[in-house]
């Protein structure tokens, strides 16, 4: 199979490219920015094609050539910078360029799209679990903005022979090289050097959570489901508080212990996480990954990785 992957230098993108490319399908890696696909794990430069793109509809048109399927990752992340501007940069960044990779779609004869979409879109739901059916809710522009993407897939998919798949993802796992200051990779890098983990008020606020491997392996699946569009639920089925993502980054760490709590601090102690078994019926999938095999495999990845 040909596959085109929108946004392949996040983490995501790069875990996708390097999937299909061991399983022996020649992927077309999009980004904004050149990157070299020769070295490392990902296959060699005749199983990945990389390729520098506006994403423009003319531009990835012609990328889309011979391309029997797309994963579109590319967007831009929730962001405080952005999000006090409102939601214009979130219409120009993900909606605008999703609608474009809907055209490009179309004129280079692709019929397949699988769209990553979030859990953000469940924000102000106020229940756990949530399923598919419940109406949507987001709370914020960037997760308004990926119910468009949504929303414009499903049109597009009436309108015209494209067979769209959204994947309302939950918090990603995984080394993310972009984004070094996140809690997960923060906890990693101090656990790593024996230091303390710092959590705010009881560490209470619990987030569904799904390994980096077990969402490359739900667009496995979703590419491999004939017939079957709109949305699914990608996610580890439970709530997992901070606090026990902390513990189980020292376990693994051998920093076991090692926490602080600063109490002044105000905790958000919300508690949200989907129901996956729509996915596991329709798709054929289910989460592989535990939390502490997840982090476990982070810490091979770090060791292989460090100078």
């Amino acid at each position: 199979m040909r596959i085109a992957i929108t946004g392949a230098g996040g983490m995501i993108g790069r875990a996708c490219v390097r999937r299909f490319a061991r399983r022996g399908d020649e992927v077309v890696a999009l980004s904004r920015t050149p990157l070299d696909w020769r070295t490392g794990s990902t296959g060699t430069p005749r199983a990945v094609a990389g390729r520098v793109t506006d994403y423009s509809t003319d531009d990835l048109a012609s990328a889309l050539q011979g391309v029997d399927a797309v994963i579109h990752l590319a967007a831009m992340r929730m962001s405080g910078e952005a999000d006090a501007i409102g939601f214009r940069p979130y219409q120009e960044a993900n909606v605008q360029i999703t609608e474009n990779i809907l055209r490009a779609c179309l004129e280079s004869g692709t019929r397949k799209i699988c769209l990553a979409s979030t859990v953000a879109v469940y924000f102000g739901a106020g229940q756990s679990p949530v399923t598919e059916a419940l109406p949507p809710c987001p709370t914020g522009f960037y997760g308004l903005s990926k119910l468009c993407c949504e929303n414009l897939a499903f049109v597009y998919g009436i309108r015209f022979p494209l067979n769209a798949v959204c994947l309302r993802i939950a918090q990603v796992i995984g080394l993310d090289e972009t984004r070094t200051d996140n809690m997960l990779m923060r906890f990693m890098a101090l656990a790593a050097r024996r230091q303390p983990l710092p959590l705010w008020g009881e560490g209470a606020g619990a987030r569904d959570t799904i390994y980096v491997e077990d969402v490359v392996e739900a667009f496995e699946c979703a590419l491999a489901a004939d017939g079957v569009s709109g949305v699914f639920n990608i996610g580890g089925g439970c709530a997992v508080s901070n606090r026990e993502v902390a513990e189980t980054i020292n376990e693994v760490f051998d920093n076991v212990g090692n926490l602080t709590f600063d109490r002044t601090r105000r905790e958000d102690t919300s508690n949200l996480f989907m129901d996956c078994s729509r996915a596991e019926r329709e798709l054929g999938w289910r989460r592989q990954w535990s939390l502490r095999a997840a982090f476990a495999d982070l810490k091979r990845d770090l060791a292989s990785t460090a100078p």
